[in-house]
Order: structure tokens, then sequence, then C-alpha cells
């Protein structure tokens, strides 16, 4: 046997027991043979991309969690981009900024009992911005001699730089282009050594059980808490979550006449919102080509500022409805931004046919023909987001 099979069986063996690990975790949940594999594949995707690509000394942004992947309860109005960097380097940032509303990175470190340390993010409007939009910026430990452009200081514990590019108008914002690389090394970059190469192949398993497990473990505890038809504020300051951002997170438990109504006093206002719904693993459901998330600028708001959301398996012909995909089991997340205090979230569980006897006049119907343009629009309007 050749050393390379040799070192694919050994992977294939590790591999193996993350993933039978993982598995054992889904005893009565709402999950299809198909999909668990799928579900692997997405993590399988996001470690060969975090870990095996991913070069402190030759880096790239490539995309974090995602569209295709679908694990971690990545938000539908946000694309990630993570780049690998060792903190006491120093490294150049250039791109062009881009229109969407709200664009940062954030320097991560790396997990521990704790969580993930996280720093203030660098907000890219804080930088000298050339009428195009163009941004040039160092970072490093300590400002390199005799460097006057811009310049942002990260601890030399840091391992990961995150762009976040949120937009809840899909299709009008352009996302921006970042492109990085090391200062302090050579350029060339040679030939990876083998024992390089093996310890992050060996790290592929763990983090695909890891990235499926977030999900997993979070419906479990979720479950074990009775959060189940209702929310709960989270909180993600110690995993990476933005900071200024309100979490609610909680499980629908849908029978087959059942719906659920969200109801939300927005009369106050919020900058943002992305409600969004995930699988019974923790996956985020396909928001491109079903309308399985709403935000500021797809949902209606009632005239009494209510914000008024209707979720179930099948189309209530609401404007604001939750589509779960004919999953009767999931997890709601969702995202607030732009207020002092987190709005109140009242769930309850109603019949579905009784959904229109509850909502106000003013509320927005619409009909099969509606729905059919509004999700072609939709998918539409994300392909032209970065989804790669």
């Amino acid at each position: 046997m050749t050393g390379s099979a040799a070192e694919w069986e050994v992977l294939g063996a590790a591999m193996d027991e993350a993933v039978g690990r993982t598995v054992s975790l889904l005893d009565g949940r709402d999950v299809t043979a198909g999909e668990v594999p799928v579900a692997v594949l997405g993590a399988v995707m996001t470690s060969f991309l975090g870990w095996v690509c991913a070069d402190p000394e030759h880096p790239a942004f490539f995309p974090g969690s995602g569209y295709h992947q679908h694990t971690g309860t990545p938000n539908p109005d946000t694309v990630y981009l993570t780049a690998a960097i060792d903190g006491s380097g120093s490294y150049r940032i250039t791109g062009r900024r881009g229109t969407t509303p709200d664009v940062t990175i954030m320097a991560m470190g790396s997990p521990g009992p704790g969580g993930i340390a996280t720093y203030p993010p660098l907000d890219l409007d804080d930088l000298r911005l050339g009428p195009d939009g163009r941004f040039d910026v160092v970072v490093s430990a300590e400002r390199p001699p005799g460097h006057d452009g811009d310049w942002w200081r990260i601890e030399p514990d840091v391992r990961t730089l995150m762009v976040r590019s949120v937009s809840d108008d899909w299709g009008a914002h352009r996302d921006p282009s970042v492109a990085i690389v090391r200062l302090d090394r050579p350029s060339r970059r040679g030939r990876p050594p083998s024992n390089l190469l093996a310890a992050r192949l060996s790290a592929v398993p763990l983090v695909v059980e890891g990235s499926l497990g977030f999900g997993i473990r979070k419906v479990t505890d979720l479950s074990a808490r009775g959060v189940v038809n209702s929310v709960e504020l989270a909180d993600y300051s110690a995993g990476g979550g933005l900071p200024g951002q309100w979490y609610h997170e909680g499980l629908y438990r849908l029978e087959a006449e059942d719906a659920l109504l969200l109801e939300v006093d927005l009369s106050a206002g919020a900058a943002g919102f992305s409600l969004a719904l995930a699988d019974d693993m923790g996956c985020t459901l396909d928001w491109v080509n079903a309308q399985t998330s709403l935000n500021r600028t797809q949902a209606h708001i009632d005239h009494d500022g209510m914000l008024r959301v209707v979720v179930a398996t099948r189309d209530p012909g609401v404007a604001n409805w939750l589509d779960t995909m004919g999953h009767a089991n999931g997890l709601m997340q969702l995202r607030w931004i732009g207020r002092p205090t987190p709005p109140e979230v009242l769930v309850r569980q109603i019949a579905f046919e009784g959904v229109a006897r509850l909502l106000p006049p003013d509320t927005s119907f619409v009909t099969t023909l509606d729905r059919d343009r509004i999700l072609r629009d939709r998918a539409l309007a994300a392909q032209q987001r970065i989804l790669w």
C-alpha cells in the first residue's frame, strides 16, 4: 500500500468515526437519510476551505458559513468570508467596499473552553475610501515603521479574519471585493511539506463534527429547556456574534394542521432584522428558492407598527410567510439590529385554517401567482450576491 493510500484510509476512518458520533445525536429528529450526508458534505466543504486551503502564510478570503453549506445557522442576509492569519504577522488588505450597508472585518482567536475570542470589528467606512470605494489597510500587532496609511492593530492570538457583508435588499447592493497578502514573509509559495498537509487534513473530521454538532446541540439544548413554539434571547458575544445585534432562538414543532403566529412590536423602529428557519439539525433552510427567511425589505409591517409572521409547512396566502419547506420540526433564529433593547416576540400556536381571522384587515395577502413571482424575483436577487 502506498503512503498516499494509507493516509487516505486513516482520514476515511477518522471521518467515519466523526460522522458516526454526529449521527448518534440525531435519534428522533425530523431528518431524512439523504439529508444527513448532504449536511456532512456541506461541513466537509467548510472544513476543506477553512482548514486545508487556509494558509496564514499565503492567505485568501474564502467563503465562510453560507448558502452552499447551511451549517452554523448563517444569516441569509449576510455574506461571510474568512481568511486564516497569524496575529503576530503583518498583512495588507485591499479591495473595493461595495455598496452593502454594513461591511466589517472581525478578528477572531482560536476556539477555547469559553468560546472564540473576538475583538471589535474593523468597519470599512472608517478607512480612507477612494472615489470608487477602494480601500487599503495594513493589519498587524504593531504599526510597521514608516507606514502612514490606514492601519488596524490586531492581537497576537488572532487566527482568523471574518468579513461580514450585510444586505437586506438583495441584488440592489454590491458586495465587497477583498484581497489579502502577508507582508512579513517571502511572497513565493513552495511545495507544502507533508507533515503540514497531514496536520491540516487531520483536523477535517473534527471540524466536520464540530460544524454539524453546533446546530444539533443547539436544537437539543432548546428542546431540553422547553423552548418549543416559543423563542428566548441568545447570547453570541463569545462566539463571533455581531456587536449591537440581538438574537432570539427557539424551536418550531408543527402538526399537520398547525401554524405559528409571530408578533413583534416594531413601532419603536429597528435598523434591520432577519428572521430565518433551519431544520432539525440546525442547518439553515434554502433561502434562495423558498421564503424561509424575511428581512426589513421583504417583510410587511402593519399600520400599527406590528410585524406579524406566519410559520407554516404550506402557503397560508399571507405575504409574511416563513416556509418550513415541509419540515415539521426545526429551528427559528431571529436577529434584530439598531435597537437599545431587543423587541418582545410573542409566538402563538394556531390552527392553519384560522390564520386569516387572527390578522388585521390591512394584512398583506398574496395569490398563488403573486407567490410564484415573489420567489422568482427572490432567487434572481439572491444569486446576484457573492455565493462563492
